[in-house]
């Protein structure tokens, strides 16, 4: 059975459903995630969609910074490249097994330009193991 793209915020809500499904309970997750799972999974689903919709379908819903909320993350865990591949490996699984298509593409592309950027931006440096699994020289904008 063919899979369609990612084309409304139904399905941003749908992928970012299952995809939390798996983070939350991640060994290595479970501990950067535990506000979410502390204040529960709805009251976070409704910021990541207008994430998602802003980045992929550029609604212009998202109006925080996504790096002021993971400075606050990493301050309490500190996040390490380990943790980015991880986040990525599990976003690109679930974004595969739901979707197929030009926007789920974008999606995985987006999530490895955010992953490596907000990675370099709270640690201060690069990473060799999140800039040869994101393969960095790709995310370069030519």
């Amino acid at each position: 059975m063919a899979k369609s793209d990612i084309a409304t915020r139904d399905d941003l809500y749908a992928l970012l459903s299952a995809f939390y499904g798996l983070a939350l309970v991640d060994d290595l997750l479970a501990g950067p995630f535990a506000e979410i799972r502390d204040q529960g999974l709805e009251s976070h689903l409704p910021v990541m969609c207008d994430f998602w919709e802003t980045m992929l379908f550029r609604e212009r819903k998202y109006r925080r910074s996504a790096l002021s909320v993971h400075r606050h993350v990493h301050s309490e865990h500190p996040l390490t490249s380990a943790h980015f591949i991880r986040w990525l490996t599990l976003w690109w699984a679930t974004v595969d097994a739901m979707f197929a298509g030009p926007v789920a593409e974008q999606a995985k592309l987006f999530g490895r330009r955010t992953a490596w950027a907000m990675h370099r931006a709270l640690v201060g440096h690069d990473a060799d193991d999140l800039d040869e699994f994101v393969d960095r020289e790709a995310l370069i904008i030519r």
